[in-house]
């Protein structure tokens, strides 16, 4: 006697685990993208206060040779008043992703910087150190 062989047409997936595998992924990205944008929010934040860091050296290192603080409206304005002692190191792509002004209460004492967001991920963000 012969034995036939069953000869299955139908390959591929069924339609429940397509589901199955979408529903995976869907949950994969839900929790994946939220912490991706904090971790990015937290590296823009770190990058302020790097520039807001080497802006504190160009400060003391400006006083000691002039007696005073420099101020500024921008980045630009930091730039020049500076006297090229401060260069803030921009973001990914090479944009600033915040800008910068400092202010002086007393020349010859005191001083405050305040780093505000200018992007779009970076907007309503502001720290300021006195």
């Amino acid at each position: 006697m012969r034995t036939i062989k069953k000869i299955n047409p139908h390959k591929g997936f069924t339609l429940i685990e397509l589901m199955i595998t979408v529903a995976i992924i869907s949950i994969i990205a839900a929790i994946a993208i939220p912490s991706y944008n904090g971790y990015i929010a937290t590296a823009y934040t770190v990058e302020a206060k790097n520039n807001i860091a080497a802006l504190k050296l160009a400060q003391e290192e400006y006083f000691l040779e002039n007696n005073k603080y420099f101020t500024g409206a921008n980045i630009s304005a930091i730039k020049t008043a500076s006297g090229g002692l401060w260069n803030p190191t921009p973001g990914s792509g090479g944009v600033h992703n915040f800008s910068y002004a400092v202010s002086s209460l007393s020349p010859t004492t005191t001083w405050s910087v305040t780093a505000t967001g200018s992007t779009a991920k970076t907007s309503g963000e502001t720290i300021t150190v006195p």
